[in-house]
């Protein structure tokens, strides 16, 4: 009795010591790249002792596309550029917004945007600061990702890697994936009858560097979102007449007297471009400015990712495989603050599979989904929503809200953008002692 007793007490102890040594045991988190939200994904997990974390960068560099680099096509490496950065880009949100809530050392207050240089300087001191590197394989570039079950019936995620020098290939298992690859690197160009017979220049804004290189000439934006805006604002100084071609309201700013808005392109006929008011134009150079469609190359068909017109399905929350949620896709929303956003979306995935949040049922995650939009391509534009967007995460994950003033930068860059697009990047941003108050002061003498 004493003995069955004694092997009894043995067995349960063995067992309470495996289920703690499972429970001790470090989930493995692959993060996919190394720009503003793949830096920001390690900070968080690194912080966490419940995770063993790698970064997966394929170039030499932290930064995604705050790396500048002068050619357009491939890389030192003969990988496609990634970045879409040109020379002289100010960014057109003021600083102070654009950092991470707990690293606040962007604070131009006037000019209140910043080049950028300045925002490549503070995502490598933010990666210093928190100590990142060492968790990053550089020139490591991550060929496929493969959801397999594990012997004891858990999802895990093969992920096979190739170091870009050497050609060395490795695959490794993960328990956790972080998509962090970003979306301003494969250019969407929509088809417009008759381009093949274009004489001139066809460029995307991703192959976009320096103004001068056209100097002289006259070149069409087809698209007025932010980049198109910005480039032509930036070719003013040097080209000789830029069309802003689009089919929005016309902007409410004064422009440069060689910027000229435009309807949309119809089409080409014999070198001449026919706009949607069947007024024609002749330019030297077309320039799309058409935004950028989704890309996750890397993803097997089996991970359940499916990309529609630049709908990214299924998500909840634009962040989380629905179907396999230990993977999330970081930064699919648009038109929003994006480092801000990074910080929140991050928080959250890490709140759930430390299991302090819970996700609710299949059925409530799909209809939440549903597009919401009259075009699929907008499904992920937040623009207004972005800051309950962010406040539902942080009240689900159980952690701070952004602070106020967020939100109030963001409302006064939004007029004063919209009224005065020549100075707006020019103006001092004040914030009150207590946060609750942000104005936007253009420089006198502005128009």
């Amino acid at each position: 009795m004493y003995t069955r007793l004694s092997s009894l007490i043995r067995f349960l102890m063995l067992r309470t010591n495996l289920q703690m040594a499972e429970s001790m045991k470090k989930r493995k988190v692959c993060v996919i790249g190394a720009g503003a939200a793949g830096l920001c994904a390690a900070r968080h997990f690194a912080r966490s002792l419940n995770f063993e974390l790698n970064v997966f960068e394929q170039t030499n560099d932290i930064g995604g596309t705050w790396v500048y680099k002068e050619a357009t096509e491939v890389d030192e490496n003969g990988l496609p550029v990634h970045s879409s950065m040109y020379r002289d880009l100010r960014t057109n949100l003021p600083a102070k917004i654009m950092n991470f809530p707990d690293y606040q050392r962007l604070n131009a207050e006037e000019p209140c945007c910043v080049t950028h240089q300045e925002v490549r300087t503070y995502l490598q001191n933010y990666a210093e600061y928190f100590d990142l590197l060492k968790h990053i394989q550089f020139g490591t570039r991550v060929e496929s990702v493969r959801l397999q079950i594990s012997a004891e019936g858990k999802e895990e995620w093969a992920v096979r890697t190739k170091v870009v020098k050497t050609k060395e290939e490795k695959e490794s298992i993960f328990n956790v994936i972080m998509i962090c690859n970003g979306h301003y690197f494969d250019s969407y160009i929509p088809m417009i009858p008759g381009i093949e017979k274009f004489p001139g220049t066809i460029l995307h804004s991703h192959s976009y560097r320096k103004s001068e290189d056209f100097s002289g000439k006259s070149v069409l934006i087809l698209g007025a979102a932010a980049s198109g805006v910005d480039i032509a604002l930036d070719l003013a100084h040097h080209a000789f007449r830029i069309y802003l071609s689009h089919n929005n309201e016309r902007l409410n700013s004064p422009l440069p007297p060689n910027v000229i808005e435009v309807l949309g392109v119809e089409k080409i006929e014999e070198g001449n471009i026919l706009l949607k008011d069947q007024n024609s134009i002749t330019v030297d150079v077309f320039m799309f400015c058409t935004g950028y469609r989704y890309s996750f190359p890397f993803l097997d068909e089996n991970c359940g990712i499916r990309v529609d017109n630049n709908f990214v399905t299924p998500l909840y929350k634009h962040l989380i495989n629905i179907d396999h949620p230990t993977m999330c896709i970081v930064g699919v929303p648009t038109v929003v603050v994006p480092f801000p956003m990074f910080h929140m979306q991050i928080q959250y995935f890490l709140a759930l599979l430390e299991k302090r949040a819970n996700l609710p049922t299949r059925s409530i995650m799909l209809e939440e989904m549903k597009l919401k939009t009259s075009k699929k391509r907008h499904a992920h534009k937040l623009s207004d929503k972005q800051w309950d967007y962010n406040n539902a995460l942080a009240d689900a994950g159980g952690f701070d809200r952004l602070p106020k003033f967020y939100k109030l930068g963001y409302e006064v860059w939004s007029a004063q953008r919209k009224a005065n697009l020549l100075n707006y990047k020019r103006a001092r941003f004040v914030l009150s002692k207590d946060q609750e108050t942000v104005e936007l002061v253009i420089p006198k003498g502005s128009v």
